[in-house]
C-alpha cells in the first residue's frame, strides 16, 4: 500500500512541477513563437488535446482555416509551426531558406530507426544515404527499365483475369499493393517473392503506415506513452517494423554468404550491364567504411515502406476515380491508341510520357486531389527564420500541411474540391503548387520512380482493359487516415479490349 502512495505522491509532484513549469517559465523558443497566432493552450498538454488523434491532418487543416498559413501549435512540451500554402512552401523548403528547414525532426516512435536510416538521418550521413538510392533512379535508368515494371504489370493482369474475356476482380486495392510490392522487391532485394510471403510483407507495411498516421500522442510527451500502448497504435508500428527489419536482415545475410563465396573460390567477377539490387549497392558502401552497417536495413526498411505503400494507393485511387467517370476511360483509351505504332504501347517507358498529356494531366490532378501523404515527416529549424511576416525559432518542429495546400479554395479556386485534370493545361509533371513529394534537399527521392510505375501502369492497364463498376454504387473512394492514406476495398470488372 505504502508503495502505491508514493507512486502516486511522485506522479502528483511531477505534474505539479511540469505545470507550473509551463505557466511561469518560457524557454527561448516558446518566447519567439508566442507572437505566431494558434489556439489558446493547456498547461502541460499544450494543443494536443484539441486534436483529433484518429485524424490529424484534418485537425490540422481546420486549424489552418482558422489561423492562416503560418500558425503555431504547442504538442505537449515541443513547439511547432504548421506551414500551409505553395509559396510559404516554396520560399521555405525550395528558394530562401531551404537550409535552415532542412533538418528532420525524429519522433518517439520513430526512433528505432537509430538516426541512421533513410528518413531521419541528418546532415552528411543523410547525404550519403540518399545518394545511394538517387543514382539508381535516375531518368535515364528508370528509361532502361530499371524497375521492370511493364513485366509485373503484364503478369499481374494475366494472372488476374487468365482466358477470361471479363473477370470481376475482387479488393482492387490489394491486387495494387502486391504489384507494387513485387516491384519495390525486385528493386531493393532482386527477388521475387512467393504469394504467403508476399501477403504478409504487404500487412505490416499497412500496419506501419496505418498506424504511423495517427497522433501518437508519447511522440511529443513521453509520459503518456501507456495512452498509445492502450490504443496499440505504437505497438502496430514497432511490432511491423521490427518483423519487416528482420526479413530484410535474412536477405542481407544471404548476400553475405553470396559474396563470400565468391572470395574463397576466387571467382572472377565479369562485368556486366545488368542492375544490381540496391542491397547491393548498400553493401558495397557499407564494406567501403561509408555507412554504418545497421544503415543498410533501417533505409531498405524505409525505402520498401513508402514505396510500397504510396504507390499502390495512388493506383488503388486513380481506378476508383476512372471507374465512376467512363468519359475519363474514353479519353484515355483515345490517347492511348494514337500513340500506338505497330502496336508497341506494352513497351512503353517513363521516356514517352510527354506523348500522353491527358494521363499526365489526370496523374497530377491525382496527386492534388487525393494529397496522399496529407502531413510528411516533421522536419526542424536549425536557425531562427522570418517566413510571411512572422519569426520562427531554432528548433522549431515545421509540419507541411500538403492537405490545405492542394485541396484549399484559397489556392486553387472554387472548384479546388473537384477532380478536374484539366486544370493542369501543360504536358509537364510537378507542377507549381503540388508538393505531392515533398520540397527541398528533403522531398522524396523516388518520386520519379513512383511516377515511372504510375504511368506506365495507366498505359499497360488501359491499353488491354476497360475496368468499370460491377454494382449499381459508385465506388467510395475517400480515403483512410494514414502516413499514406489508404484507399478502401472495392470490387472491379476487367474486360478485355481487342
Amino acid at each position: 500500500m505504502n508503495y502505491i502512495l508514493t507512486f502516486l505522491l511522485t506522479i502528483s509532484v511531477l505534474i505539479i512541477t511540469l505545470v507550473f513549469k509551463d505557466l511561469f517559465y518560457e524557454d527561448r523558443i516558446k518566447k519567439i513563437n508566442k507572437l505566431i497566432p494558434g489556439p489558446p493552450t493547456i498547461p502541460v498538454f499544450g494543443n494536443l488535446l484539441q486534436i483529433n488523434s484518429k485524424d490529424f491532418p484534418k485537425s490540422v487543416n481546420d486549424l489552418y482555416e482558422k489561423y492562416g498559413q503560418v500558425l503555431r501549435l504547442r504538442l505537449g512540451n515541443v513547439e511547432a509551426v504548421v506551414l500551409t500554402g505553395g509559396e510559404v512552401l516554396d520560399e521555405c523548403f525550395n528558394k530562401k531558406h531551404r537550409e535552415i528547414f532542412k533538418e528532420r525532426y525524429l519522433k518517439l516512435s520513430r526512433y528505432f530507426g537509430k538516426n541512421l536510416n533513410f528518413i531521419f538521418s541528418n546532415g552528411d550521413y543523410h547525404y550519403v544515404i540518399r545518394s545511394i538510392f538517387s543514382s539508381e533512379v535516375t531518368v535515364r535508368k528508370l528509361n532502361n527499365g530499371r524497375i521492370q515494371s511493364n513485366k509485373f504489370i503484364l503478369e499481374m493482369l494475366n494472372n488476374l483475369c487468365k482466358d477470361n474475356d471479363e473477370t470481376v476482380v475482387k479488393d482492387v486495392p490489394l491486387e495494387a499493393k502486391k504489384l507494387a510490392t513485387k516491384i519495390v522487391l525486385n528493386f531493393t532485394l532482386g527477388i521475387e517473392e512467393n504469394d504467403e510471403d508476399l501477403l504478409i510483407v504487404i500487412s505490416k507495411v499497412t500496419s506501419v503506415f496505418k498506424a504511423a498516421g495517427l497522433l501518437l500522442y508519447s511522440d511529443y510527451l513521453p509520459i503518456l506513452f501507456p495512452l498509445d500502448l492502450k490504443s496499440m497504435a505504437k505497438g502496430d508500428i514497432i511490432t511491423s517494423y521490427i518483423f519487416l527489419k528482420n526479413y530484410l536482415d535474412k536477405k542481407l545475410e544471404s548476400i553475405k554468404i553470396n559474396e563470400n563465396s565468391k572470395i574463397n573460390n576466387n571467382d572472377k567477377i565479369l562485368p556486366t550491364t545488368k542492375s544490381t539490387p540496391l542491397i547491393e549497392d548498400y553493401y558495397k558502401i557499407y564494406l567501403e567504411g561509408s555507412i554504418h552497417h545497421d544503415s543498410i536495413v533501417l533505409s531498405l526498411v524505409d525505402i520498401i515502406l513508402a514505396g510500397v505503400d504510396t504507390t499502390s494507393n495512388t493506383l488503388g485511387f486513380i481506378m476508383a476515380r476512372i471507374i465512376n467517370n467512363p468519359e475519363m476511360q474514353d479519353k484515355i483509351y483515345e490517347e492511348i491508341m494514337r500513340n500506338d505504332v505497330d502496336n508497341n504501347s506494352n513497351n512503353v517507358s517513363f521516356s514517352d510520357h510527354l506523348k500522353y498529356p491527358y494521363i499526365v494531366s489526370i496523374m497530377n490532378e491525382t496527386y492534388r486531389y487525393y494529397s496522399l501523404v496529407s502531413l510528411t515527416e516533421p522536419n526542424r529549424t536549425t536557425d531562427d527564420v522570418v517566413v510571411n511576416g512572422y519569426k520562427i525559432s531554432k528548433g522549431t518542429l515545421i509540419i507541411k500541411n500538403l492537405r490545405g495546400t492542394h485541396l484549399s479554395k484559397e489556392f486553387w479556386g472554387g472548384d479546388a474540391l473537384e477532380f478536374k485534370p484539366e486544370r493542369f493545361k501543360t504536358q509537364t509533371l510537378h507542377q507549381k503548387g503540388l508538393f505531392h513529394f515533398g520540397a527541398g534537399p528533403r522531398g522524396c527521392p523516388g518520386g520519379r520512380y513512383t511516377e515511372s510505375m504510375f504511368f506506365t501502369f495507366m498505359v499497360i492497364l488501359f491499353k488491354n482493359y476497360k475496368i468499370v463498376n460491377p454494382n449499381d454504387t459508385p465506388i467510395d473512394d475517400v480515403g483512410e487516415v494514414g502516413l499514406a492514406m489508404q484507399c478502401k476495398p472495392y470490387n472491379a470488372k476487367f474486360i478485355k479490349r481487342n
